[in-house]
Order: C-alpha cells, then structure tokens, then sequence
C-alpha cells in the first residue's frame, strides 16, 4: 500500500497495487451477474479490476453500473473511483451500511482493502456507528479495535447464501488479541478460508504486514488453507494456480492464534495431542507472572555504578535487570550482577523510599533536585504519583521471563535478588516448587514450538508476550529434576541452544513423556520452522 500522502496516513487510505485487485476480482468474480460490493474503494483499483472482468464476459456498461458498487468516503478519491463506470456512494461506509444494507441488501461478491486506522484516529461519528453494529452482532470492541475489523465483519454479514469475500487485511488478523472474537467468527461463518501471505513487505512505505483473505460461505469442503507466497511478483506470475498445492487443515472453531496454521497437518495433529496431554505442566501451577517496574524516567531512575559513587547513593539504590541482554544464562549468580555494573551497565534503580523529601538523605535530595531541573518530575507516569521520585513495587521477582525474544524466550532464575523493569517480566514461583528446575525445562523443542503459537511477531521478527500468553506456556516436568541447571547455564551463556535441547529433550521428551525420536524432531522442525519464518521478517 503506498500512502499518497500525509492525509491518506491519517485516514488510513492506501494504493491497492493493481496486481492484488486483479488476483482478488479473478478469485471471487465467478459470473457475469453477480452483484458486487466494494466497501472502501479509494480510487477504484478494485472497481477497475471488476470491470475489465465483467467485460470479458460480455457485460454492457449499464448492466456493470447496475451490479458493481463502490463506496468511499473521500469527495476526491470517490470523483476519480466513478471514472470506472460503475455505482459510486460517496459516503462513510457504517452510515450507508446502517441506512440501506443492513437487513435489506445482500452482495454476491464483497472485495476490497479496508482502511487501517487506530481507534483514536478513527472519526468518533463513524466510530459510534461501526461499533453499534459490531455489538448487535455479538461483537464487543474496545480501544484497540482497528477500523479493518469492522469493515471486515460487516461485510462478510452482507453476503448472500452463497457469497465469497476477498480483503487485503492487516496480518495482525493472525495473532492479535483484538481480532480474537474476528478469528472465531471467520472460522464458524465461513466452510473455507483462504489466507495468502508474503515473506517480503509488499506495500511501500509502511512496514505494515498484511495477508489476502479468501472466504466462501458455500464451498463443499470445511478446513483452513495458508498459501505463503515470496513476493508480489510470484503473486502475479503464478495466480490463481498459486492455491492448488496448499494443504487444507481443519479449522479449529476457537479464539486462538491462527500462527499455527503455517504447520502441516500432521504438525499440528502432534500439537495438539500435547496441548491436551495431562503430563505437561500448566505454567499457572508452576508460577505467577506479571509486568516488572514501570519507572516513568529510566534516564533518571536507571543509572550506572559512576552516577551511584558521584552522588553517593549507595543507600538509596537498588540493583535492577533492565534489559534482556544483561542476563545471559539461565541463572543470574551474584557475580554476574557485580560484573554488569563494573561494566558501567545501567543497574542501578533509584529506591530513596516512599517518604517526605525532607526525610530523605542528603544525597538522595540532591539527586532528585537535579531531576526536577532536567523535568522529570513533569512526566505523565511521575506527576500522577504521589512522590514523583518513588516506583511503587509489589512482589519480589524470583526469575525473570523475556518479554521481547529473538531466536527463543527462555526463563532466569533471580539468584542475585535483582529488581526488574517492564523490559522483563517478573515470575515468583508457587510454593514448594523447585525454580531452577523450572527454568531448565523451560528450554526444550514442545515449549518453543508452542511459544511461536502463543507470542505475537511484527515486521520486525520479535517474539512479544504479554503476561497474559506466558501464562499459557506448558513445561513438561517429568524428569526436570534430573535436569543439570548449571549445565545448561554454561551453555545457554555459550550460544549452544542445539546442545541444551538435545539434552533436555532426551530427558524430558524421550523419556518423560515417552514420545518417539521422530516426534521429538517434529517439534524441533516445528520451532524452527516458525521461528525462522518469524525472523525472515527482519530482512
């Protein structure tokens, strides 16, 4: 999608490249009589692809008029979209969907690229009405919900027994939390789904992943396929032959991330045995898990071993991971802390207490006056507490989890007793349970693999997990306590995470689970086929 210019961006209209329309309309235009609904068709890149097609089957200029309607809610891009011949409504789309197609118009064929804009660039008028009909539907947005969704679900209500809808959609579809309710519908409201995704970006201009969604409501055949193509160009030299090889999978009738769809069938049959297998730990039964620190200011709250010895601080700092890289292994020893700040590494957290300036240390003082002087104090997250200068902290972390994961999460004992900021998320393990265990089962192939399902990934090839997806992890802990900790630190700190998992696989996959070396090598191949995709994005 190129933006034509700063306007565009804000209203989240994008240039559909003619190659995407022309693949779309030849995918979802079966007849020269269907009628044809393009909710949001900018300048008519779709309607251009729908009329050349309809032309090719013998249609008249009056018949296209009377059977192709475009809407558009830009007075310019709507004048250049009628260039096409066909019907174009120059009007917001909810308002028009209320007013003359809810409960009255039914479209054989719905395509198009639905705007991608936040909730608060979204122009509360047409918000309010996109949401009301979003929850007449069953649906309940909220902050997050982008203005695709909408676009998408009312549409796919606007078809007929037997219609077919075809979008460019944010691949945010797949894994975003937002879009659950979305996942769920698409797979009960439509027999087949068609998702075709890219490995290159390919819209200029923004880094926006997006997917072509293919839906029929009628097709014979229930099931999911993913068609994962190189770029546009394979789009446009091979076409609609492009669909012929892909593997149809089941479509599981659930809220959950559809990440898991790129496995093969027999992939996803073995991660879903495990998923269910009572022998693996639910993370919940193992620890608790949430947000670390919020400072507000780390250039303030977070500072070095030369800063603490030039204001003399020593009593009112705190020692604090602020960043993955500093925890290298799997158990943060207390040299490991030493080394970091000798290092001049940002370790230190200012903990003066929660009291009165005036009760506070000479240093401390002196500190946050030179705070106040470079305005920290005016800071959203500052100003709103009732000490600016102190964190408020709830439980001490016993291990740490990474948030932001390159080639794989994994979990660090806290044996140096550190603070932790939000760049980490903090774990305290449920009583009578053995961390260092918990942190060395952590890395074997079934947890990866199933962390790649869990996380979610952008342009950029991070793993990202909210509190909330860590506390879906399984562990299998049969075996765990055989598991050498400090081997496996040694090598985690060495970069040799084959040899961890060779390990811990044997022990806790051969072994404790009694799965065959064939199954173990599925779920090795399924980690690294996810992850290797996932960091493809980075290129």
């Amino acid at each position: 999608m190129k933006a034509a210019d700063g306007y565009n961006k804000l209203r989240g209209g994008y240039y559909t490249p003619v190659d995407i329309a022309r693949f779309i309309v030849d995918w979802a235009v079966r007849s020269g009589e269907e009628q044809i609904l393009e909710p949001s068709c900018g300048d008519g890149s779709f309607l251009g692809a729908i009329r050349g097609k309809l032309q090719a089957a013998g249609r008249k200029a009056e018949q296209i008029r009377s059977q192709v309607m475009g809407i558009e809610l830009d007075k310019d891009e709507a004048a250049k979209a009628a260039a096409w011949e066909t019907t174009v409504v120059n009007e917001d789309f909810f308002t028009y969907y209320k007013s003359d197609i809810e409960g009255k118009k039914k479209f054989d064929v719905i395509v198009g690229n639905p705007p991608f804009i936040r909730y608060q660039n979204f122009n509360e008028e047409y918000r309010t009405i996109a949401f009301a009909l979003l929850k007449e539907h069953g649906f309940h947005p909220n902050r997050l919900t982008n203005i695709w969704l909408p676009f998408l679900v009312l549409s796919a209500k606007a078809l007929k027994e037997n219609g077919r809808i075809g979008m460019v959609i944010p691949a945010e579809l797949f894994q975003v939390d937002y879009a659950a309710e979305a996942r769920l519908f698409l797979s009960e409201y439509f027999e087949s789904l068609t998702l075709i995704t890219f490995k290159r970006l390919i819209f200029e201009d923004i880094q926006q992943e997006v997917v072509l969604l293919l839906g029929e409501k009628s097709y014979g055949r229930k099931g999911i396929r993913v068609v994962e193509l190189e770029s546009l160009e394979e789009l446009a030299n091979r076409g609609l032959s492009c669909l012929m090889d892909a593997e149809v999978k089941v479509l599981d009738h659930s809220r959950e991330k559809w990440v898991k769809y790129y496995l093969t069938n027999e992939e996803l049959k073995l991660l879903n045995r495990l998923n269910h297998d009572e022998r693996i730990t639910g993370v919940e039964e193992l620890y608790e898990v949430n947000v670390g620190l919020v400072s507000g200011e780390n250039d303030f709250f977070l500072t070095n071993k030369d800063t603490v010895c030039r204001y003399g601080l020593e009593a009112d700092t705190t020692p604090v991971i602020s960043r993955a890289e500093q925890v290298r292994g799997i158990l943060l020893m207390e040299e490991d802390y030493v080394n970091l700040a000798n290092m001049g590494k940002r370790v230190y957290i200012f903990t003066p207490g929660n009291e009165p300036l005036e009760q506070l240390s000479e240093s401390a003082r002196r500190y946050i006056e030179w705070g106040e002087g470079q305005g920290f104090d005016k800071n959203y997250k500052c100003r709103v507490r009732k000490r600016w200068y102190h964190v408020p902290q709830s439980w001490q972390a016993d291990a740490f989890l990474i948030r932001q994961a390159n080639l794989y999460p994994k979990m660090i004992v806290n044996c140096a007793g550190a603070l932790v900021t939000d760049t980490l998320h903090k774990v305290r393990f449920r009583e009578g349970v053995d961390g260092k265990a918990v942190a060395s089962a952590f890395l074997n192939s079934y947890t990866l693999a199933l962390s790649e399902t869990l996380g979610r990934s952008y342009g950029g090839g991070v793993l990202t997990f909210e509190p909330g997806e860590m506390r879906r992890m399984r562990i299998p802990m049969a075996g765990a306590s055989r598991l050498e900790p400090e081997k496996i630190d040694g090598l985690q700190r060495q970069g040799k995470y084959e040899e961890i998992l060779d390990y811990t696989d044997s022990v806790l996959l051969l072994e404790g689970l009694g799965l065959s070396r064939e199954e173990a090598g599925m779920l090795r191949r399924i980690w690294e086929k996810m992850r290797n995709r996932r960091l493809s994005r980075k290129k």
